[in-house]
């Protein structure tokens, strides 16, 4: 087992002609905490969605808990173990939060 919990190798991922990440290598050690930090548009949130495996990296690598987020079974194993809150995550206003939770809890496996 890798003392890092997230592993990326020259990780590429462009939006048409944009470039979001260019050779993203980045070794978080187990037990730490890690912040991004960066302008509006420097790859915060793609580094993110790709580490949670909601994006699909043009290239290179990424690991999370030693699992390949490039893995469909190993993306959803790495869902369930973290959280994210996207910033254009919109609550439906005519529901209480009780119905929000209730509504959105089958999006999510249960953990066995």
């Amino acid at each position: 087992m890798s003392d890092f919990v997230i592993e990326t190798e020259q990780l590429n991922k462009s939006y048409k002609d944009k470039a979001a990440l260019r050779g993203l290598d980045l070794r978080v050690p187990a037990g730490s905490i890690f912040g991004f930090l960066g302008r509006n548009g420097a790859g915060k949130t793609t580094t993110i969605k790709t580490l949670m495996g909601l994006l699909h990296a043009d290239s290179g690598s990424a690991r999370v808990f030693g699992i390949p987020v490039s893995d469909a079974d190993g993306a959803v194993a790495i869902r369930r173990r973290i959280g994210f809150v996207t910033e254009d995550k919109e609550l439906y206003p005519y529901m209480a939060v009780e119905e929000i939770i209730r509504f959105t809890r089958g999006f999510f496996p249960r953990v066995a």
